[in-house]
């Protein structure tokens, strides 16, 4: 955590946005203290990302972006890392939540499923409800954290947030 914050203390001096929230590093990153002293931001798997979904982030250290499209955990990136730090041992690939807004659709009673057809591993269910639009639930045990959904989302309601 020490290092998130001297992270955020950087970018607060250099006026870039500060954010306590953790970024989503590329597929089978290693533990983020070690991720940021060993990865050498050389940007091997930004270019071998065949999906585009991976960017030089913060510190030019590599993030994703689940809004562009899915990941298929092709392991382009893991394979084009020099430094290991991104690794197939790494399972899963990533720990993420997704956080549904308050813009979502059906929460505000208007018929949408797009997350859940974009979902092939089953995690995000409709349920109906009596008088009322089904809202999205989301089985966190079931998500592959791929972002099918994320990207798939007309509202950009599904927020992606990384953990563990």
């Amino acid at each position: 955590m020490d290092q998130q914050v001297n992270l955020s203390r950087r970018n607060l001096l250099r006026g870039q946005p500060v954010s306590m929230e953790r970024p989503l590093r590329p597929p089978g990153a290693i533990a983020e203290a070690l991720f940021t002293s060993q990865c050498t931001a050389c940007g091997e798997c930004v270019t071998a990302c065949p999906q585009g979904i991976i960017f030089r982030g913060s510190g030019a250290y590599p993030e994703v972006n689940l809004r562009k499209a899915e990941c298929t955990f092709c392991a382009a990136c893991i394979d084009s890392c020099p430094e290991e730090v991104l690794q197939i041992a790494v399972q899963p690939p990533w720990r993420l939540r997704l956080q549904l807004e308050d813009r979502c659709l059906a929460r505000r009673q208007v018929v949408c499923q797009t997350c859940g057809d974009a979902c092939d591993a089953d995690a995000i269910r409709f349920r109906p409800l009596l008088r009322s639009v089904a809202r999205p639930q989301i089985d966190p045990d079931a998500c592959t954290g791929c972002g099918a959904c994320v990207a798939a989302c007309p509202e950009n309601a599904l927020t992606v947030i990384a953990h563990g």
